[in-house]
């Protein structure tokens, strides 16, 4: 049953439109846009420009589809009454959350899969091998503190709500994140917050990577605490509103 929701979920994923402009079309648009004008080529934090944007549009496409797809998904289906359907079904909701998030984790890998390589072809990208997997399976497993913070959203009461709130959170996390610009080139007091923000610290774990380190203690500490509380509230929410 599992498995079947997973497959399920998936399809519905890539089908929608929704998903092909904000994770896929988009980024990878702002992507070319941002290293033609920047110049790909260009030194920055010890890497080039087109590697380090590379990074940071990957991270804010997975962003968006974790909120977006997965977050605001959730509102829509709660306000239809799907949360209330399962009861009367086999389908357990630990089954049908389980599958959200395990065809969610499918999907980001495709996007990583389709990006790398069509930044790679683009620009030349000259990464190492095992630069381009770690930094890789970072974007991936790290994407999961931002389907927690998605599954907040799918806990408020309107849907149309969420769609707000995910859209300023995404362009917050986005600008002040340093995802479109790097953080150096905005107001001191708008770096001292984005150094707090977990996109920040998303992206911040790829940038060290790509200059030969590894991700700092504080990139692992924000993200996993943010996963940890955010799904503990959620599931708090969630459990409550069903007992009700």
């Amino acid at each position: 049953m599992l498995q079947a929701q997973i497959k399920a979920e998936s399809l519905r994923i890539m089908r929608s439109p929704f998903f092909l402009l904000f994770s896929l079309v988009m980024p990878i648009a702002f992507y070319f846009l941002f290293a033609s004008l920047n110049g790909a080529s260009k030194s920055i934090e010890s890497t080039t420009y087109g590697a380090f944007s590379l990074m940071s549009m990957t991270a804010f496409s997975l962003i968006g589809t974790a909120m977006s797809q997965f977050g605001i998904r959730l509102a829509y289906e709660r306000r239809d009454g799907w949360t209330r359907l399962l009861r009367l079904t086999p389908l357990s909701p630990s089954v049908w959350i389980g599958a959200k998030i395990v065809s969610h984790m499918l999907v980001h890998l495709l996007v990583i899969l389709i990006i790398f390589p069509a930044a790679y072809f683009a620009y030349h990208i000259e990464l190492t091998a095992l630069q381009w997997v770690t930094c890789g399976l970072w974007l991936w497993l790290g994407s999961i503190p931002f389907l927690a913070i998605g599954s907040i959203l799918g806990t408020m009461k309107s849907a149309d709500a969420s769609i707000a709130v995910a859209n300023i959170l995404l362009m917050g996390f986005a600008i002040m994140g340093g995802l479109w610009m790097p953080l150096k080139t905005l107001p001191s007091w708008m770096q001292v917050i984005g150094e707090w923000l977990p996109s920040y610290r998303y992206a911040h774990g790829a940038w060290n990577m790509l200059a030969g380190g590894s991700p700092a203690l504080l990139d692992w500490v924000i993200l996993l605490g943010c996963g940890m509380i955010f799904m503990v509230i959620s599931s708090y929410i969630f459990n409550r509103r069903e007992a009700m």
